[in-house]
């Protein structure tokens, strides 16, 4: 199917094995006039590899020159250029800048179409096993922390699979600090999807951040799909928690309190726990 005069294409490449480019989306890369390309030298290689002959130009658009280019494809377009938007691997606007040029092209009168295919996200979601009637994508896991931290307790009561990008280096504190705050939820890491080593392992978010924290060496995209919350839980705030456990440490000790606690209220462990120590030392000066 060739990109139609004046059309921005949003077209879907392969996240790992080249065989699962389209017919359609082969036709959008050979007859365009214009490839908008996250990264040029990717989207060249990807030409060689496949034996895609064309005669476009290919000019870069990402983060660091959006604003730049934009302008200069909606004028092409506008000359009846016919533009397809590519992003290094997998769907176009999928935590990439895409979207800015999408919502230019629809402002300034510009229709717009899809070439779908290849997605790490669905890829993920149909191996994991999850529940998929309700889904949220989130994106990449902050770098810092507590950014990590702030966006996961944002995630913690819906009851929806989520899905997230990480790098083998953060996976292990990923899945860490995602245990401390989502509780024991059944996970999968899914690694290098489509390609020679593809892989994945199913666990608790718990078990999880033990196995990876005991691997090394580790590489390739990486894909963390986390079951959502129970539909009957709610998150508990640390005076509605810290009200329980002084009553169950009326007659238990703190171990036994905190499990109480925590079977009750479906709260992670060491979160409740946490509290626990804090109350002990506030009420005797020490912890048991």
């Amino acid at each position: 199917m060739a990109v139609q005069a004046g059309k921005l294409v949003v077209v879907a490449t392969p996240i790992g094995n080249l065989g699962d480019l389209s017919p359609r989306a082969t036709d959008a890369l050979a007859t365009a006039d214009i490839l908008a390309c996250e990264d040029t030298r990717m989207t060249r290689k990807l030409l060689s590899l496949c034996g895609i002959k064309t005669n476009a130009i290919l000019l870069p658009y990402h983060d660091h020159n959006g604003h730049q280019m934009r302008p200069r494809l909606l004028d092409a377009l506008a000359d009846g250029k016919a533009v397809a938007l590519v992003s290094d691997a997998g769907t176009p606007l999928v935590s990439d800048p895409g979207y800015k040029l999408v919502t230019a092209c629809h402002d300034a009168g510009v229709t717009v179409a899809a070439i779908p295919g290849p997605s790490a996200v669905l890829a993920g979601l149909a191996i994991a096993g999850l529940p998929s009637d309700r889904f949220l994508f989130a994106g990449f896991v902050p770098a810092s922390p507590s950014a990590a931290a702030a966006t996961f307790r944002e995630f913690a009561d819906l009851a929806v699979t989520s899905i997230w990008f990480d790098t083998p280096k953060r996976l292990a504190k990923t899945l860490t600090l995602m245990h401390e705050i989502f509780g024991d939820r059944l996970a999968v890491v899914a690694r290098e999807l489509t390609k020679l080593y593809e892989g994945y392992q199913r666990d608790d978010l718990g078990a999880l951040a033990d196995h990876y924290a005991a691997t090394s060496g580790l590489k390739g995209e990486i894909v963390i799909l986390v079951s959502g919350a129970p539909h009957n839980s709610r998150r508990f705030d640390d005076s509605e928690l810290s009200m329980m456990l002084g009553e169950e440490l009326r007659d238990k000790s703190l171990r036994d309190a905190v499990k109480a606690v925590t079977d009750i209220t479906g709260q992670p462990r060491k979160r409740v726990y946490g509290l626990a120590i804090d109350l002990a030392k506030t009420s005797t000066g020490k912890a048991e």
